[in-house]
């Protein structure tokens, strides 16, 4: 039976997100499904709560104790709002009633946006799945679950458990040294506004491209593909004296058995050579395909893991005050952080559903609004979409990869926030 009061110490990937998170870097991503009708804002605030107390990752609020924040149960009503214009905006919790993640409605759409300190892609997706399909519920709909809907299958305290420390191993360790990536710079929009550019294709079209005429998968070729635009497009990275270096979140759950709806991801990387002037397409792919190979090794995985529960593990760290811990937590995210990463690449796949929600869901998107450029991708049915998204005023890396998808033959869709004279008024 689940337990009725509960607290969680942070896991191994959220402990950082409270202390160098701010109003550019909100560490905050996106999931939204667009209904086939008009949101009703009282049923979806009712569906929320009703639902709130079967995860109690998300029913949390933090606290500060004297080495370490940790999360206790939030049983405050949760109320919805309207979509505000912002996407990914950082927002205090302590003014959202504690929780740290928001549920917007605007017409048709419904969004959940969660700070990345108390769950990753997966689990936020499990938790909207079990929103909607409550909302469904509630509007007095038939819906058949499938064993696809968390919240009409039993708690299991699995789904509470910090998969980075059950799986520490504290004899088979990695070096996480790094050395500092290219930045892509350029004019910023003002007020933290960021860009949002989704670019939908026909799955099958795009799974047919990348197996039969790159035999790669979809992430590798749409990873060869921002490296290639990035190198084709700006001006200072041939010759700059620090390589490109593309992060591609990993979820860990396969290859350790884990239902966990807590963080559980990390990052694998492509890194590119800004002393090489003439790289081909083809050429940044077979590299993509090398080190994807390598990367995604168990044991190379579990030792990264080790090695960073082990830093927490460490006695010094652990008996600095809560204070000290969050200015080096500051320090060690410019160290293995932003200043070793160019951009991110974040593939949620395919989002399954059951077949009586599929019907009333129109599409999805998965959005992460990272600091320089960062793409994400998430699949429904028979489209995929490809979101970038930037605080940056120039869009021709954006343009450039938008290029090469029509010119590879793909017919593709694209939508925007971005509107003429925006880069003058923001």
């Amino acid at each position: 039976m689940k337990k009725r009061k509960y607290w969680y110490k942070l896991d191994n990937a959220g402990k950082i997100f409270p202390a160098v998170s701010k109003d550019d870097r909100s560490n905050v991503f996106r999931l939204s499904f667009y209904l086939d009708e008009i949101i009703d804002t009282d049923i979806l605030e009712q569906a929320v709560n009703k639902i709130l107390p079967r995860f109690e990752t998300f029913a949390v609020q933090m606290k500060n104790g004297l080495f370490w924040n940790y999360f206790a149960e939030n049983q405050r009503y949760f109320k919805v709002e309207e979509e505000p214009a912002q996407i990914c905006k950082y927002f205090k919790a302590i003014r959202n009633s504690g929780y740290m993640f928001k549920v917007y409605y605007l017409k048709n759409k419904i969004t959940l946006e969660t700070f990345h300190a108390i769950s990753d892609g997966t689990g936020a997706l499990h938790f909207l799945k079990s929103i909607v399909f409550q909302y469904f519920k509630l509007r007095g709909f038939k819906m058949d679950h499938e064993h696809l809907i968390l919240s009409e299958l039993p708690y299991s305290k699995k789904e509470s458990e910090d998969n980075f420390v059950s799986n520490y191993d504290k004899d088979n360790k990695l070096n996480l040294k790094e050395e500092s990536a290219y930045h892509i710079t350029g004019e910023h929009f003002h007020h933290h506004w960021v860009l949002l550019y989704k670019i939908k294709v026909d799955t099958k079209a795009l799974i047919d491209l990348v197996k039969n005429k790159y035999h790669a998968t979809i992430t590798q070729y749409v990873t060869a593909l921002l490296a290639y635009s990035i190198f084709k497009e700006s001006v200072d990275f041939v010759g700059h004296k620090k390589p490109l270096k593309i992060f591609i979140p990993v979820n860990l759950r396969p290859y350790f058995d884990s239902i966990t709806l807590r963080n559980f991801s990390l990052f694998i990387k492509s890194t590119f050579d800004s002393k090489k002037n003439d790289w081909t397409f083809e050429e940044m792919l077979d590299l993509v395909k090398t080190q994807f190979a390598d990367q995604l090794d168990k044991t190379k995985l579990h030792g990264r893991i080790n090695a960073l529960v082990g830093f927490e593990k460490n006695f010094l760290i652990r008996v600095l005050p809560l204070l000290l811990k969050q200015i080096a937590f500051k320090i060690g995210y410019n160290i293995l952080g932003e200043r070793i990463n160019s951009c991110s690449i974040s593939n949620l796949g395919i989002c399954s559903l059951p077949k009586d929600m599929e019907d009333k869901i129109l599409d999805a998107d998965f959005i992460n609004a990272g600091y320089g450029l960062a793409m994400t991708l998430i699949s429904l049915k028979n489209e995929t979409n490809i979101i970038l998204t930037t605080p940056l005023k120039d869009l021709s890396i954006i343009n450039y990869i938008t290029q090469m998808l029509i010119k590879d033959g793909l017919d593709i869709t694209v939508d925007t926030n971005y509107k003429e004279a925006y880069d003058e008024i923001l």
